[in-house]
């Protein structure tokens, strides 16, 4: 009987140990779940800040390198002018020095434009201002903000969009990287700037005169040459007087220029040539031939046919009678020669 009460009390408290054990293991269990729930959640934040922070960084790169190729469009434009304007005044200079015009125009100005150099010569108008410069220097600033770009230019194309002024376009493969690996731009690129021909000499004068009476191309305040109510000429007169330059189909462009080619062009312009410097500077001339620039030092056929003795304007003012409308000469007395 009393082994019978021992063993119940002892399966008794067999059941209320169970019993513990198993509140105590729930607890423990809770309580390592809720800390491995603080450790997940803190590292599972802990990596998305991280990965928001690189997030925000690339993000912020990206738009400085776009930013520093919107600034070399801005420059290039800028250097291009610069080394536009400056590759034709070199050129002219070579004719002039050389007496005669240019073979391959469109090729020389490349060189010109990109290396510096006419004929294989540094020009000093060019020193530290040709394309091939501004790429070196631009280099060296990218690298400095940890950018490598690489500029290929592939071609450069000039031709007139105005009687007045050049387009220069020059074509380009383009590479820039990040230093750091966090992007890269590969594309290709035309860069494009127009260059204004006021105030670059005319090569058929630099030619034409041994290089002793230049003429420099200026724009006419207006070509209203001949008031028809009492045939007044000052206007002309002042035309003739400073040799400026008019539009005129029938001339050829300041490109053609360069080369000696003296056939029409929609971009054509002309002068009308001041004699008496010429005498002055002692340069032979014949007086039988049209003012007008391309046909008076050149050997250029059709015009021999002139207006001469025209009412109210110098003796030696002789113009061919194809330009004689344009220069409203038909309003004036004027004999045929």
């Amino acid at each position: 009987m009393t082994g019978d009460c021992n063993r119940g009390m002892m399966r008794k408290r067999v059941l209320m140990g169970k019993r513990g054990m198993g509140k105590r293991g729930l607890f423990y269990i809770y309580v390592s779940s809720l800390f491995l729930l603080i450790i997940m959640s803190v590292f599972f934040i802990s990596g998305e800040y991280k990965f928001t922070d690189r997030q925000d960084i690339m993000e912020t790169r990206v738009l400085a390198i776009n930013d520093f190729l919107k600034d070399i469009e801005f420059d290039s434009k800028r250097v291009m002018y610069v080394a536009g304007f400056r590759s034709l005044i070199a050129l002219e200079d070579y004719i002039s020095q050389k007496g005669s015009y240019l073979n391959d125009t469109e090729e020389l100005f490349r060189v010109a434009f990109f290396n510096g150099t006419v004929n294989g010569t540094q020009v000093d108008v060019l020193l530290n201002s040709s394309y091939s410069d501004y790429l070196v220097r631009l280099k060296v600033l990218a690298q400095r903000i940890g950018i490598d770009i690489d500029v290929n230019v592939t071609n450069i194309m000039l031709y007139h969009d105005s009687p007045w002024s050049i387009k220069i376009v020059i074509f380009s493969d383009v590479y820039v990287n990040d230093t750091r690996g966090l992007a890269e731009w590969v594309f290709q690129k035309n860069y494009t700037t127009t260059v204004p021909l006021q105030n670059i000499r005319d090569p058929i004068y630099s030619v034409g005169t041994y290089g002793k009476v230049p003429n420099t191309i200026r724009m006419p305040n207006g070509t209203d040459f001949v008031d028809s109510s009492d045939n007044d000429t000052t206007v002309l007169q002042l035309h003739l007087n400073n040799s400026y330059y008019m539009e005129n189909t029938k001339a050829p462009s300041f490109i053609m220029r360069l080369s000696g080619n003296f056939s029409p062009s929609p971009y054509g312009i002309e002068s009308l040539v001041y004699v008496p410097e010429l005498d002055v500077q002692e340069v032979s001339y014949s007086s039988d031939k049209s003012i007008v620039d391309y046909i008076f030092f050149t050997n250029i056929t059709g015009y021999s046919a002139r207006a001469c003795n025209v009412q109210n304007m110098p003796a030696w003012f002789t113009i061919d009678l194809n330009h004689t409308s344009d220069y409203e000469v038909d309003d004036l007395n004027f004999t045929t020669c």
